[in-house]
Formats: structure tokens, C-alpha cells, sequence
């Protein structure tokens, strides 16, 4: 029998619909959708625990509980983190608000897919991913899994966070561009490439130094590569494992700084022929070995770099990620709600090839650009400004265009995010430059200080 999107829809909304949940979310406006679309399959009012409001419309208080913890802090991974620690750590006046909407203590606790399964005021999660797999994020193992998938993948040295270990290894695996540094998870998941530092120099470079002595016990040193950072995402089933399309993974450096700045993805840049098939084939291989060593199920990324000597990976994240949210947007397919399910083994009407022939389809045919700048500038209420993409300027027009660019706050001060209506952008555009002319823009009408940036350069 063949399905469509419908059906793997209400798989998904058949799970949900009977529960009351606790959505968890560290900005409130990005649940406003779900609240929504929960009031729409009947299902009962929802409490929304969110760090901050964040940029867009909120969520309607009739449609939903909304308790905001009010976390913050100056960088992206640390507003993450301080989110999910006040989640296991709520006020006596939140956990009071919670027994009153939910008195018979039945909901159900939908975490963040960046979290894991987690107990709020007694009532468990569901689809969330189990602790143990956290591990398999440092990206001290990523070599471990690559070698035992049989990936192909650059060649690193993992090192104590020690001055002089630093040094000797970054002049060791330099190939003439420099070295990447990782640091591990000493305290805790790290992502957005707030633990990578580029090194070109390492007899002056202190302030690397300085941050990986001070935050991790060992740190990953392998070579620069040149090329398009981009991911391919995965899903495991109890039989198979499901390969989706590339993506571009928007990464910018700023002149003068050793830091990268993670932007958000794209779907608009195709790799080669060659690079996607060797993309797909490293996540099906590394999808089998997570299920048989890990009993992992459900999505996974495996970040790497587009380079002259094919695709390299350089991490792996056990989870749902951000690439796979703009592939399933293209085909209205609940990639995020299967991977739930898969987790929680609630299998019944899960066809694997048909989730990724609908998928795979939909994302090649209908291309998705987006950007988001974090700023310490801060932003009260939300500016937004429809935009032209035109001979690599952004554009501001009075209606029309070819996205919006908006200008908000954030749990570190403002956000600047740029979205470019599902294709508008032709299909094989390399998204870092339309982001940057995105930021560019930002900067000249709401003096938001995002600066120059560098993109990647494609190999």
C-alpha cells in the first residue's frame, strides 16, 4: 500500500492527540506552531515551559500554559544549558502551576530534541532520547565509530589540554591551512561550534589555549579542511537505516577571531553526484553500527566537510538536528514526530523507504536557506523587513522579495534571523553568501554589530 504525508502525519497526531503534555522549549514563539497545530487535533491544553519568549508571535494563553523560567545567557550553548538545567531544577511556583493544570497527574513530558529523557514534577517524557546515548556526542569518539562503521575520515589526534601537548600536535597534522581544535564534554554537550577553535599559528595561540585548559580535559586536533561544511542525517529503524539529503551546514569566521560562527543550514548547495552517494552510504553504515552497538533508534547527524578528497566527517550527533527540520519542512513530513516514535518503538505504520523516497523528493525539489545571527545588542519586540536576493546584495523591498529578515530578542540579547521562502533560492546556490548579505543587511538597518564574516570556501 502506498502512503503520503497524511498518513505518517497521523501516526504522529494519533500518538499525541489522547495526552496532555509539557511541552519544553527554550524559546516560547518557536512552540507556537505546535500549540497550535495541538489545539487542532483536539488534543488537551497544553503547558509550554520556555527559558524566554523569544523572537515571533507567542503561543495564545488560551491555547496553552505558558510558564517562562526566564534563562539566559551571553552565548547560544550557554542559554541551551541553562534552560535545561532550570528544567530539572523548577521554582516551587512553576511545579505549583503545573499540579493545578494537571491535577490528576497524567501529562506527558515532550522534551527538547536536544535534550534527553528527563522527569518534570513527576511526569515523564516521551520520545526523548535516552542519557546513555549522550555520550556517543563527545567528539573525542566520533574516530572510534567512523573506523567501526567503515567510514572514511580524516586523521586527528586526541590530546590532554595541556599547553605544550596543543602546540606539538597542531604543528603535527597541519597540512598548510591550519588545525581544528574540539574540545570534549567535560562539562557537558557542546555544540554550535562554541568548543572548535581554528588554529593557524600554534606558538600564538593563547587564547585557544587559555579556553581548552580552562573548559576540557582533552581536545580532538586535526587538520583544517577546505570545503562546504555540510551533514547528512539519518534514521534508524528496527530493520534498516534511512538516508536523507545533504546539508549545507552555514558557517562563518570572522576576521581576526580563531572562533567559527554557526549560522543555521541550507539545502540550496548540491554537493557532487560522487559526495551525495558517499554522504548517504556513511549514514547508513553508521546508522547499522549505532542500532547493533548502542540499540540506538530514530534520527542522528553526522556533520563533515565537502573537500577535494570526497566527504569527511568530523562528528556525530545522536539526534534530531536542525538540517533534518529543513528537509521534513519541504514535504511537510513529521521527521521530528517519527523519530519519537522509532524511540519509543511505536513502529506500526512506518514504511522506511517510502519516509525517505517522500522526504528525499520533496527537499531535492523545494530548497530551504535560512540564517540566524546571535547579538549582545539587545532588541526589544520584533523588527521585521521583507528582502531581495540580487547579484549577491540583500535588498530591503516594501512587498514581495524573496524572504524576511527579522531583528528580536534572544535569551543573549537580540537575534537577527534571515528566511528565505521555500524556493526562492535556485537550487544548487552555495547559502553561506545569501546568508552573509542577510547579516550584511541587519547591520545597516538596525546597527546590530554582526560584522564581516567569511564563508567557507567550496573545494
Amino acid at each position: 500500500m502506498t502512503h503520503d504525508v497524511a498518513h505518517y502525519q497521523g501516526l504522529v497526531d494519533t500518538a499525541m492527540a489522547p495526552h496532555r503534555w509539557i511541552l519544553c522549549g527554550d524559546v516560547a514563539a518557536v512552540f507556537t506552531p505546535v500549540v497550535d497545530h495541538l489545539r487542532e487535533i483536539g488534543a488537551p491544553r497544553p503547558l509550554l515551559l520556555a527559558g524566554s519568549e523569544g523572537t515571533g508571535n507567542q503561543p495564545d494563553p488560551e491555547a496553552a500554559e505558558v510558564i517562562v523560567l526566564g534563562t539566559s545567557s551571553d552565548t547560544m550553548l550557554g542559554g541551551i544549558r541553562a534552560y535545561h538545567a532550570a528544567l530539572r531544577s523548577l521554582p516551587q511556583s512553576a511545579i505549583d502551576r503545573i499540579e493545578a493544570w494537571d491535577p490528576d497527574r497524567t501529562a506527558r513530558v515532550l522534551a527538547s530534541f536536544l535534550d534527553t529523557e528527563l522527569d518534570i514534577a513527576g511526569r515523564p517524557s516521551w520520545g526523548a532520547r535516552p542519557l546513555s546515548w549522550l555520550a556517543l556526542e563527545d567528539k573525542l569518539r566520533a574516530e572510534s565509530i567512523w573506523e567501526a562503521a567503515g567510514v572514511a575520515h580524516a586523521g586527528h589526534v586526541n590530546v590532554a589540554a595541556v599547553a605544550s601537548d596543543l602546540v606539538e600536535a597542531a604543528r603535527s597534522m597541519d597540512r598548510g591551512d591550519g588545525t581544528v581544535w574540539a574540545g570534549d564534554d567535560r562539562e557537558g554537550w557542546n555544540g554550535g561550534a562554541e568548543y572548535g577553535r581554528i588554529v593557524v599559528d600554534p606558538d600564538n595561540a593563547h587564547d585557544a589555549i587559555d579556553f581548552f585548559t580552562a573548559h576540557c580535559d582533552r581536545v580532538r586536533v586535526m587538520p583544517f579542511l577546505t570545503g562546504v561544511p555540510c551533514s547528512i542525517h539519518g534514521m534508524v529503524f528496527p530493520d534498516t537505516v534511512t538516508a536523507f539529503r545533504p546539508v549545507e551546514m552555514i558557517v562563518f569566521r570572522s576576521p581576526g577571531s580563531d572562533r567559527f560562527r554557526y549560522s543555521s543550514v541550507a539545502t540550496t548547495w548540491d554537493p557532487t553526484v560522487e559526495v551525495r552517494a558517499e554522504m548517504r552510504v556513511a549514514a547508513q553504515r553508521v546508522g547499522a553500527h549505532l542500532r547493533e552497538a548502542h540499540d540506538f533508534r530514530g534520527a542522528f547527524t553526522m556533520d563533515g566537510v565537502a573537500t577535494v578528497d570526497g566527504w569527511l566527517p568530523t562528528e556525530l550527533n545522536p539526534r534530531f538536528g536542525a538540517g533534518l527540520g529543513s528537509v521534513g519542512r519541504s514535504s511537510g513530513m513529521p521527521l521530528l514526530g517519527i523519530s519519537r516514535l522509532l524511540i519509543e518503538g511505536q513502529t506500526g505504520g512506518l514504511d522506511p523507504v517510502e519516509v525517505e523516497t517522500i522526504a528525499v523528493e520533496a527537499s531535492d525539489r523545494i530548497r530551504q536557506l535560512g540564517g540566524l545571527a546571535m547579538i549582545t545588542v539587545p532588541a526589544t519586540g520584533t523588527h521585521e523587513q521583507r528582502v531581495e536576493y540580487s547579484h549577491g546584495r540583500m535588498i530591503p523591498v516594501a512587498e514581495g522579495g524573496h524572504g524576511m529578515l527579522e531583528l528580536g530578542p534572544s535569551p543573549m540579547g537580540g537575534l537577527v534571523r534571515l528566511a528565505m521562502d521555500p524556493g526562492s533560492v535556485p537550487a544548487g546556490t552555495f547559502g553561506a553568501p545569501v546568508a552573509q548579505a542577510g547579516f550584511a543587511l541587519a547591520d545597516e538597518l538596525w546597527d546590530t554589530g554582526i560584522g564581516p564574516l567569511i564563508p567557507a570556501t567550496p573545494a
